[in-house]
């Protein structure tokens, strides 16, 4: 069973439900109202036929004798569907003229009322309309009784023509009511969509309240979202500071402890104590760039947090990142290794200052540790889209595992140092910044990083 379904949905189905059950209503009653009268007119026009001809029942030579009146045939034959029937019986029973078999199971009559009555001829349903006269010149006097029939197509055609007439304003109606109901109820639910879209596409890092105004139906709803995000984003913030705290204050002790390892090293001959000697200096260089990366990756939370943002010219950003790395001196191949392809122009970008610079930092520094030897780092601009590509010549890294490799912690090579968290903290900032990062492989061998971030910094 599906555990999701859409209010929206169940409003305009319930809608949609409603109409047509008034619809149908609505048809029942003008089909019933439509056959009657239809019934009504063409009842009148028969019974006026009825009466024409009883009015000429006459004796001649004391015999009864009927002159049919043409106008009788006239009235009823303005539909050229029906056909018409007639039978004029004497009081005796006996026909004077007619069809002798006409509205047998019709009694006889007694009065001078219109009768009127279903009936059925050679198999066809027809209507039938009776009258009597009665007559004081024939033998013994007696109800000359008259019948006239007519078959039913033109009625059910009036009754069908009628019913059309009224029925299609009606639909054209309900399907109008039926657009304005999904008109409402989309405009109804936008604020819901509005908010589902400024979530949907925050940064992971962003717990600002969600902006209103929102329903009144939903505000209860919208309330404790934006409690439960003020005390997650506490919780974080606490944690982040905490990481970052710890991440600084083991910063200095890991770094001596690295010098002292380095120059132990040097001190002692090849041997046991020296391989336990250079395990230390390993585990104190991974745990180094550990705490350099949470230090890194809190720095950048909190720039992407504040919001901060100031034009740069790329190249500059590209050019500072490369000094600090040349000043820290771990890595002494940068200047030989490393080639730059930047525009004789400013490539301009507004950003927030310290996660854009965080972000190259990581990319660079990522390609320096896994990737020794040629690098190349290209900036250009256009189209309002600033890209960087930062390119190697090491192994790459399988196209199974591209994706994984921007979860924190994941790493492809355990033997390289590094903490994992290098290409998280890219795609972070650069989905922050409304852009996007992928990896590709280079031509001839190595693995392309190209960043694609707009001009202008997204909206918060």
């Amino acid at each position: 069973m599906r555990s999701d379904y859409s209010i929206e949905r169940r409003i305009l189905f319930s809608g949609a439900a409603l109409l047509i059950i008034i619809g149908l209503f609505l048809f029942w009653m003008v089909r019933w109202n439509a056959h009657n009268a239809a019934e009504e007119a063409f009842d009148r026009v028969l019974g006026a036929a009825a009466l024409s001809i009883a009015d000429t029942v006459s004796i001649e030579d004391g015999a009864l004798s009927v002159d049919l009146p043409h106008s009788a045939f006239a009235i009823l034959g303005t539909s050229r569907l029906n056909r018409i029937f007639y039978r004029v019986a004497a009081p005796d029973g006996t026909i004077i003229t007619g069809s002798p078999i006409l509205g047998l199971e019709i009694p006889h009559g007694t009065g001078p009322q219109l009768r009127l009555a279903d009936s059925s001829y050679r198999g066809e349903r027809i209507r039938i309309a009776a009258v009597a006269r009665y007559n004081t010149d024939a033998s013994g006097g007696g109800w000359v009784d008259v019948l006239v029939g007519e078959t039913r197509e033109a009625r059910d055609q009036l009754g069908l023509h009628l019913t059309f007439n009224a029925a299609l304003p009606a639909i054209a109606v309900s399907v109008l009511a039926f657009l304005l109901i999904w008109l409402a109820v989309r405009q109804a639910f936008a604020p819901l969509r509005t908010v589902e879209a400024d979530l949907r596409y925050r940064a992971s890092s962003d717990l600002r309240p969600v902006p209103g105004p929102v329903p009144r139906e939903v505000n209860a709803l919208i309330s404790a979202l934006n409690d439960f995000m003020a005390r997650l984003d506490s919780v974080l913030v606490g944690l982040k500071s905490v990481t970052a705290d710890a991440a600084h204050q083991l910063r200095t002790p890991l770094t001596a402890l690295r010098a002292l390892s380095e120059l132990s090293i040097d001190e002692v001959p090849e041997g046991r104590l020296r391989d336990i000697l250079r395990r230390i200096h390993a585990n104190s260089v991974n745990a180094s760039v550990l705490a350099n990366q949470l230090l890194s990756d809190a720095s950048t939370l909190h720039g992407l947090e504040s919001r901060m943002r100031e034009t740069f010219d790329m190249r500059q950003v590209v050019r500072d990142t490369i000094r600090r790395l040349q000043a820290e001196g771990s890595y002494p191949t940068l200047d030989d290794s490393l080639h730059l392809d930047l525009p004789d122009g400013p490539v301009e970008i507004e950003a927030e200052a310290v996660s854009l610079r965080e972000m190259m930092r990581n990319i660079i520094e990522n390609a320096l540790v896994h990737a020794p030897g040629e690098i190349d780092v290209a900036v250009s601009g256009e189209d309002g889209i600033v890209r960087i590509v930062v390119a190697d010549r090491g192994p790459g890294i399988p196209l199974a595992m591209r994706e994984r490799v921007f979860a924190r912690f994941s790493r492809v090579d355990d033997s390289k140092p590094g903490s994992g968290l290098g290409l998280a903290i890219a795609r972070t900032v650069a989905e922050a910044m409304g852009g996007s990062i992928s990896l590709d492989d280079r031509r001839g061998g190595g693995l392309s990083v190209a960043i694609c971030l707009p001009r202008g910094m997204a909206n918060p």
